[in-house]
């Protein structure tokens, strides 16, 4: 049996990455009519990528957030092709969400890269968490 309730006091809680993420999930699908086709969540230093196929025929949101150590957090989105990853394109927002919109001509590999670009004074690290999602 799983406890109903936990918590972290010396900041390692996933706690606020989770209500965050909450509360993108009714925007996403509430206001965006979007789907939501992953979510992840990880510890973010420094950068770390994720890859996912995005098909042809849609219009891709993708999301990275962080919790409220992150200061900047940044995005960089490339396509595989010919066996290289090609750049598409990248957040240059300086929050602690970043967002970039996909519409892929062709089914293809895409590689997001995640990267810590600030974080808040006396912090090193910190949750993150990424949503990709498309028009219904």
């Amino acid at each position: 049996m799983l406890p109903s309730t936990t918590k972290a006091d010396d900041g390692t809680s996933m706690f606020p990455i989770i209500r965050i993420t909450n509360e993108l999930v009714s925007y996403i699908e509430n206001d965006m009519n979007y789907e939501i086709v992953r979510i992840e969540f990880d510890i973010l230093s420094s950068t770390k990528s994720s890859v996912r196929t995005l098909s042809a025929g849609y219009d891709y949101t993708i999301c990275a957030y962080g919790d409220e150590r992150f200061k900047d957090i940044d995005i960089k989105v490339y396509v595989k092709q010919g066996g290289e990853w090609v750049y598409v394109d990248k957040d240059e927002d300086v929050s602690s969400t970043a967002v970039v919109s996909v519409t892929p001509s062709y089914t293809r590999e895409y590689k997001i890269d995640i990267t810590a670009y600030q974080f808040e004074s006396g912090y090193n690290v910190g949750h993150y968490g990424l949503i990709i999602c498309h028009n219904k």
